[in-house]
C-alpha cells in the first residue's frame, strides 16, 4: 500500500462485464456507507449501476489508504466535490454515464467525466462558444477524428472535466469563461473563448487530455501540469482478478 499513484490513474468500469464480481466482493466484505446505501435506493433502476461504480471506487482506493475507508462516507466541499475523509495525499474523480463509469485516482486536483454521444441542443452562439473555449484546451489536431456532430460532446466532457479539477461545477467555470454572466449579456461573441480559456487553463495549473474510451462513449481528464496521465485501464470481470488488484499496490 502506498500514499498515492504515481500519477492520474484512469479506470473505465464496464458495469455489463464488471458488475457481478463487484457485487460479489461487496457482498462479501462490504465497503459502500450508509448514505451511498441510501442514495443508490433513491435513484430507483439506475441506482444498481450507480452502486456498484461506487463500489469499484471504494476498491480502488482501498489499495492506497487501506481498508480503514470501508463504510466511511466521503467528505464534500461546498459545491459538492467528493473527498477522502481525511488528508491521504490522493485524490479522485468520478464520472458515470449509462453503463459505463470512468474513475481518475491522482496525487493532486483531477476532474474526469464521461458521455454517450448524443444530440446536445445548445444556441447556436453559445455552441460555438463552447466548441472555441474547449479546442483551445487540447493539441490543435485532436478533432481531426472526431465528427461534426460529436464535437459538441466532446467540448462539453473537456469542459465538465475541468471544472470537476477545480473544484466549481460547470456552471461557474462556463460564467468564468464568459459563455454565461455578465460577460455573456455585454460582450457575447466578441470574446475570443479559445484563448481566455487557454489563458485560464494554465493559469490555475491544469492541463487537459481526451480519454480514448470504446463508442459510442467520449471522456476528458483534467490534471496539474507535469502529472502523468497514466494509460486507461478496463477494470476486470473477474473477481479474482479485481483482488489481483487489490494486493498489487
Amino acid at each position: 500500500m502506498t500514499a498515492a499513484p504515481p500519477g492520474v490513474e484512469l479506470w473505465l468500469i464496464d458495469v455489463c462485464r464488471a458488475g457481478p464480481a463487484l457485487a460479489t466482493l461487496e457482498e462479501a466484505v462490504p465497503r459502500l456507507s450508509d448514505d451511498e446505501r441510501q442514495r443508490a435506493r433513491e435513484l430507483a433502476a439506475a441506482g444498481e449501476d450507480w452502486r456498484l461504480i461506487r463500489v469499484a471506487l471504494r476498491l480502488l482506493l482501498e489499495r492506497f489508504v487501506g481498508p480503514k475507508l470501508r463504510g466511511l462516507p466521503f467528505s464534500y466541499s461546498t459545491r459538492g466535490k467528493p473527498a477522502l475523509p481525511w488528508d491521504a495525499g490522493a485524490t479522485f474523480s468520478l464520472a458515470h454515464s449509462g453503463k459505463f463509469g470512468l474513475i481518475a485516482i491522482a496525487p493532486d486536483d483531477v476532474g474526469v467525466d464521461i458521455e454517450h454521444d448524443r444530440h446536445v441542443r445548445f444556441p447556436p452562439n453559445r455552441r460555438e462558444a463552447m466548441l472555441a473555449a474547449a479546442r483551445s484546451l487540447v493539441p490543435a489536431s485532436s478533432d481531426r477524428h472526431i465528427e461534426e456532430g460529436h464535437l459538441a460532446m466532446q467540448a462539453w466532457v473537456r469542459l465538465e472535466a475541468w471544472s470537476k479539477a477545480r473544484g466549481s461545477g460547470i456552471g461557474a467555470l462556463l460564467q468564468d469563461l464568459g459563455i454565461r454572466g455578465p460577460d455573456w449579456k455585454s460582450a457575447g461573441s466578441n470574446i475570443d473563448f479559445g484563448r481566455r480559456a487557454a489563458e485560464l487553463l494554465e493559469g490555475e495549473g491544469f492541463v487537459l487530455h481526451d480519454v480514448p474510451l470504446p463508442a459510442p462513449v467520449r471522456g476528458a481528464v483534467a490534471a496539474r501540469s507535469g502529472t502523468a496521465i497514466l494509460p486507461v485501464r478496463h477494470l476486470p470481470a473477474e473477481p479474482a482478478e479485481l483482488m489481483e488488484i487489490l494486493s498489487a499496490t
